[in-house]
């Protein structure tokens, strides 16, 4: 079947009592790469892009790694056209997807798209971070991001996710890397898992779309729904525990 991503994704996503629903997006070839040459452009085509353009225009907030923002030269979210912007109208949801990104170390360039001022249609991307993180910012980086700082080691999702339900957040789209995509996995705070496989073999050593330690125990998803567009193959899985809907 032909792929119609608005009528295939297209779902009521209830949020939790104190957090969003959190929907993890990723893209892999056939062998399970995430990217080639470092990015994940070059998995993709036409029909991947309008699918997360569909995704997006879902989210209240994207979520996303400091690792991945550079790798893939992350930009602001634009106001989405065609079917998926004439249904984000339908929705009432009158602001674009906020950028929200977790960064532990603080290590950020001020300088990628995704913080210039001058293509920011929306509100300043957040920043989660760490204290120390928070001491490696760039100076006046306050200017360009709202600072969110959690305390001393590891960024705790748990509180992302709370923090961003209390900002009025009910729909998060998670987009990576795959370290945060592990520590989402092992919080069990994904309900829903959108993977979208390439048609391509590209070898190499990548790390699929989760990396971290072996998990203490298999997280289980139900395959929800398939479907084909331009011989790639989009899978929607929910977790367990959300398959009811």
């Amino acid at each position: 079947m032909n792929l119609d991503p608005i009528d295939f994704y297209d779902q009521i996503r209830t949020p939790h009592i104190d957090r969003p629903w959190l929907l993890l997006n990723m893209i892999t070839s056939i062998d399970g790469s995430t990217h080639i040459s470092g990015t994940s452009g070059g998995l993709g085509g036409p029909a991947d892009q309008k699918v997360l353009g569909t995704l997006r225009s879902f989210a209240d907030v994207i979520l996303v790694g400091s690792g991945t923002i550079h790798a893939e030269n992350y930009r602001t979210p634009h106001a989405p056209g065609g079917e998926s912007g004439k249904r984000r109208i339908e929705r009432e949801q009158d602001r674009l997807p906020r950028l929200a990104v977790v960064s532990g170390s603080g290590n950020l360039d001020p300088e990628i798209p995704m913080f210039d001022q001058d293509e920011l249609e929306g509100a300043k991307p957040l920043i989660y971070t760490s204290k120390n993180g928070n001491k490696n910012l760039p100076e006046n980086f306050g200017e360009k991001a709202e600072i969110v700082t959690l305390g001393v080691g590891p960024v705790d999702l748990s509180f992302v996710l709370t923090d961003l339900f209390d900002r009025g957040a009910k729909v998060v789209l998670a987009e990576g890397g795959p370290s945060l995509n592990h520590q989402l996995v092992e919080a069990k705070l994904v309900d829903e898992l959108c993977l979208t496989i390439s048609p391509l073999l590209v070898g190499g050593e990548s790390s699929g779309i989760i990396n971290g330690p072996l998990f203490s125990y298999p997280h289980q998803f139900q395959l929800n729904g398939l479907a084909t567009e331009d011989k790639f193959l989009f899978c929607r899985y929910l977790s367990k525990s959300d398959s009811t809907i």
